[in-house]
């Protein structure tokens, strides 16, 4: 008898992938099941329209996508592939916040306590009991500005007895190494903003410690960060730009493209314009998508410019 999963895949009924087009990540063709569960998640999960940009996790966002959204200005939608990967995420980071309370809490630990907030329910599953906390609703004032935020948490030092803001990310392959060698990145924006709301100044927290998550492998990694009043100036300043009546310049430019090491004589998109912002057309007109291979057979799209920028002055590989 020949297995269900070993019949050829002309025999499985795949159907055209409504939203290939404007995927990063393409399967042109999908099972039936697979489009209806899409279909599901496209009808259910997609997000409404929101104008609301004063919050703390749009700082670590380009200012100038804040600016399109701020104004309403309709963008490429999220796909039905995406949404589901950004939920893994959130349920990953919800679940390295129980093991950081489970494991790192009490004498000889990194915290005596922690706050997480209050806690809705429990997952439980394969014997195991995983507590859910609702993120604190927090507000700070940036500049003249009235932000809101949503913090994972705040945990109080053994070694100090001060307290910092705790931030659980979780990364591809790519950008956990990132993580490690070079930090958070943008997200310090976001964090620079949760230092600053009330419940930080009631506290005394100072610094964040990020924890993140490599999701294909489970590797965790933790990294301390001190307040940056530099940085906090460079977040409000970008605020004031997203919500200009005039429209900002474009904060990136066409990168050349090298290939092992070597230019192509190409210039592309760099991240996030590359496939991460649903207005990249809105800033780049002029681009033709080409699909390079890559791990495993799958197709990954190099957004080409095809009129040279003088202003290009940074590589990519």
């Amino acid at each position: 008898m020949q297995e269900v999963g070993a019949q050829n895949s002309e025999t499985q009924g795949l159907e055209t992938n409504p939203w290939a087009a404007i995927e990063d990540k393409p399967d042109p063709l999908i099972p039936t099941a697979t489009l209806q569960i899409y279909q599901h998640i496209d009808a259910t999960l997609t997000r409404p329209k929101d104008t609301h940009i004063n919050r703390a996790s749009s700082a670590s966002l380009c200012y100038k996508r804040r600016w399109f959204q701020g104004k309403g200005v309709v963008g490429t939608p999220l796909t039905p592939r995406k949404q589901v990967n950004f939920l893994l995420g959130d349920l990953s980071e919800r679940t390295t916040l129980h093991f950081i309370k489970e494991g790192c809490v009490g004498p000889g630990k990194l915290y005596s306590e922690v706050d997480f907030g209050e806690k809705t329910g429990e997952i439980h599953f394969q014997g195991k009991t995983l507590s859910i906390y609702k993120q604190q609703d927090l507000v700070a004032q940036i500049g003249p500005l009235t932000v809101t935020a949503h913090a994972d948490g705040w945990g109080k030092r053994n070694s100090d007895g001060e307290w910092e803001l705790i931030e659980v990310k979780s990364y591809s392959n790519y950008g956990f190494d990132d993580f490690k060698t070079k930090g958070a990145k943008d997200y310090l924006k976001q964090s620079t903003v949760n230092l600053q709301t009330t419940k930080a100044k009631e506290l005394g927290a100072k610094s964040v410690r990020f924890f993140g998550l490599r999701k294909e492998t489970g590797h965790l990694w933790d990294r301390r960060f001190e307040f940056d009043p530099a940085l906090a100036f460079i977040v409000e300043a970008e605020y004031l730009a997203a919500l200009a009546d005039e429209e900002p310049k474009t904060p990136y430019q066409p990168v050349a493209e090298t290939f092992r090491k070597k230019p192509t004589g190409r210039m592309i998109l760099p991240f996030p314009c590359n496939g991460y912002c649903p207005y990249t057309e809105k800033c780049f007109s002029n681009f033709t998508i080409d699909w390079k291979a890559g791990q495993f057979g799958q197709k990954t799209p190099v957004y080409v410019v095809t009129q040279e920028n003088s202003d290009a002055v940074q590589t990519a590989s």
